[in-house]
């Protein structure tokens, strides 16, 4: 088949960036030509045998330059046999459903926003668009939440959604334990970080969604025989410079390392000790699943789509709506309690070896196939 995938922005550190390039990646494995459409593209060229369009979009705004991809993509994926789109727009076959419910959302804004206010008006017929009954569109989630809150909304059927696995990639999977500790030294030299040294670690693009600003608080409010021997290390694609300041106001930059964009995440995992995630939004939270694969556990907030997976693995769920003593508590007694962390840390360990978390984009294109057959049968 020939496959139109559709996606706002391409960046490499994306976690819906990510999925899309390895769904795209297993489609052409089985035979299919991919197309990707996107208004900006960061990074490598795609990989060999994937077609890349970069549109010029009209709009100073997001919610008008999504309305000029839609419409753009509408009009070049015309001649494909599927459009699959990552991002809400009209018009699709299938959708990568990587957000929560939009409309649901925009519920904490008054009525006379949602009903004045172009981007809410926008956003809520995209999502409409696919979700509506009488769309034909097939959805793919990713936890039980999501197609909850959409159904809420929508009353969409049960018949077009579609279970996906979380799928991270094979490398975060915990490898045999004298290459975990020599890729766990190897790094934390890198980073100046003690043998004896707690390294906290928290990973994602947004910081102000993910909670950087919670994460550090917190840490920086650590009794300090604890602050003493613990590193905080922060990854994402963003400069960080508001945080960092954040860090030097709390007094404890010294102790706080933001490595930026990285490429070398499975390391990152393998050198940290216990991952930390207070989003305010998190649809999925495919950095926590990465984390327990690689044996490491998680404290994490009560609103991320993956938090099931953290509970069964023994890590800390918080609890809605967040609680920065809370999160102060339990990181403390996380790290400060007489051998909790170990008992946590064997817990994620022995849990990652039993779950199967990579199969995501195999089982994408089973749906996207299956669409396409359903499409030929009704042609």
């Amino acid at each position: 088949m020939k496959l139109a995938f559709g996606i706002f922005k391409y960046f490499p550190h994306g976690g819906l960036q990510r999925d899309m390039m390895r769904i795209a990646e297993a489609a052409v494995r089985r035979g299919h030509e991919v197309t990707i459409y996107c208004g900006s593209w960061e990074g490598a060229p795609a990989p060999e045998g994937i077609v890349v369009r970069v549109f010029k979009l009209r709009g100073l705004s997001n919610h008008g330059r999504a309305r000029s991809f839609a419409a753009r993509f509408a009009e070049s994926a015309a001649e494909a046999d599927l459009r699959v789109g990552f991002n809400r727009m009209p018009g699709l076959d299938v959708y990568f459903a990587a957000d929560n419910c939009f409309a649901l959302g925009a519920m904490r804004h008054s009525r006379f926003w949602r009903a004045v206010l172009p981007r809410y008006r926008i956003f809520r017929e995209f999502e409409e668009a696919i979700f509506q009954p009488s769309s034909r569109t097939m959805v793919m989630y990713l936890t039980p939440g999501q197609k909850r809150d959409f159904q809420t909304v929508y009353c969409t059927p049960e018949s077009r959604f579609r279970l996906l696995p979380p799928g991270i990639p094979p490398d975060r999977r915990r490898p045999e334990e004298s290459e975990a500790l020599r890729r766990r030294n190897e790094k934390r030299r890198a980073f100046g970080v003690l043998e004896n040294e707690v390294l906290l670690i928290q990973i994602g693009s947004g910081f102000r969604t993910k909670g950087v600003d919670r994460t550090v608080t917190a840490f920086a409010v650590l009794p300090p025989e604890l602050r003493g021997k613990s590193r905080l290390l922060i990854a994402g694609r963003e400069s960080g410079r508001k945080y960092q300041k954040l860090a030097r106001r709390l007094g404890v930059e010294n102790r706080v390392i933001f490595a930026g964009g990285r490429d070398d995440v499975a390391d990152l995992l393998l050198a940290a000790d216990l991952m930390v995630h207070p989003a305010r939004n998190e649809a999925t939270g495919t950095v926590l699943v990465e984390a327990i694969a690689a044996g490491i556990p998680v404290i994490c907030s009560g609103n991320c789509g993956f938090e099931n997976f953290v509970r069964a693995s023994g890590g800390v769920v918080l609890n809605e709506p967040f609680s920065p003593h809370e999160l102060e508590r339990e990181l403390a007694k996380s790290i400060g309690v007489p051998g909790r962390l170990e008992k946590m840390t064997a817990a994620v360990r022995n849990y990652g070896k039993k779950a199967d978390f990579y199969q995501r984009a195999e089982v994408a294109v089973n749906v996207i196939e299956g669409v396409g057959d359903a499409v030929k049968r009704r042609a």
